[in-house]
């Protein structure tokens, strides 16, 4: 009874303890920017988590887990605050600059209604010499006008410019980041998703590669969480090297991959081929024990856009020839 009271409680403490790196995967994939150090806190909390651990300590590691969740909620709120209040200034200088606009429009058509009236007064005059005096003084302030009207133009324009040149860059690092896999750098799934929903909707021929990762349980089980993040990053640093820029390579999810390529069955089939010879293999994994060697292979599944499609029945015909794949492999 006590050995089976033993292995309750170090089946409850790991449990609990896959609860710290989910957690700390999950605020990582939220919040990119406020979610690393979040994912490294959870997992150093982790390993106070053991069969030899007192009440106390188990009760000293909730509260601070409780205060790493705050502390990372803070942070998640200032990143996303700050995000908002880029796009208000945005919005601010977009509103200063057409009120910029609307000012001067305003102060040139005082000057030409001035000339007008100038103009009209001069149509009355009966004295050729003073009409032509007046017509050359009219002229030459027109054009002065205009040549301030065109300076002050491009001023405005380029400074504008320049502004929005800035935020562009920052919405631009904002998306990045938005359909950026926060563990391993390659596209998201919500990326994923909306760009295979694109290429469906404009009907022309491309195809998805499905791929899972051979003997990533077992390197997860045997050294740890950490391995298996280092696996996983290694794996799709590797995968993105085999693909072209065109082609969109992302983490679908756990140890699963999806590459959307430009190009039909036969080619994605070829590019399936190649690749396997470039990421499978050996990899040296960091663990809490020291680097170790581990072999992985991956089973990979093919399947092209017909009409009639949709992304899921694409996906579903890929993901069943991924599995045909793996029962192939392990037969």
């Amino acid at each position: 009874m006590e050995r089976q009271a033993e292995e309750v409680l170090q089946s409850a403490l790991k449990s609990y303890g896959d609860v710290f790196v989910a957690v700390g995967k999950a605020g990582a994939q939220a919040c990119p920017p406020a979610g690393a150090e979040l994912k490294e806190s959870l997992l150093n909390l982790r390993q106070r988590l053991n069969a030899e651990a007192s009440a106390s300590a188990i009760e000293e590691t909730e509260q601070l887990l409780e205060a790493e969740l705050q502390t990372w909620s803070a942070r998640a709120a200032h990143f996303f605050q700050s995000k908002t209040d880029e796009v208000r200034e945005i919005l601010e200088i977009v509103a200063q600059a057409a009120g910029q606009l609307g000012e001067r429009d305003q102060r040139y058509s005082k000057k030409f209604g001035k000339l007008a009236e100038r103009l009209q007064a001069t149509a009355k005059l009966n004295d050729l010499s003073t009409i032509k005096q007046s017509l050359v003084k009219s002229v030459a302030e027109m054009e002065t006008c205009v040549s301030k009207m065109t300076e002050d133009g491009a001023e405005s324009v380029s400074a504008l410019r320049a502004q929005m040149s800035i935020y562009e860059a920052r919405l631009e690092e904002v998306e990045r980041i938005a359909c950026q896999d926060a563990l391993t750098g390659v596209t998201n799934r919500r990326k994923l998703e909306r760009q295979l929903e694109l290429l469906v909707s404009l009907a022309r021929p491309f195809s998805v590669i499905y791929i899972d990762l051979n003997g990533f349980k077992y390197v997860n089980d045997t050294y740890g969480h950490q391995a298996g993040d280092d696996l996983l990053k290694q794996f799709a640093g590797e995968l993105r090297t085999a693909f072209r820029t065109t082609d969109m390579v992302g983490r679908w999810g756990g140890d699963e991959f999806i590459v959307l390529v430009d190009a039909d069955f036969r080619g994605a089939v070829n590019k399936v081929e190649r690749i396997q010879k470039w990421v499978d293999g050996e990899y040296i994994v960091n663990t809490e024990y020291g680097p170790r060697k581990v072999q992985i292979g991956a089973a990979s599944g093919v399947a092209s856009w017909e009409p009639g499609d949709t992304a899921t029945t694409i996906l579903q015909r890929a993901d069943a020839a991924m599995y045909a794949h793996k029962s192939r492999m392990h037969a």
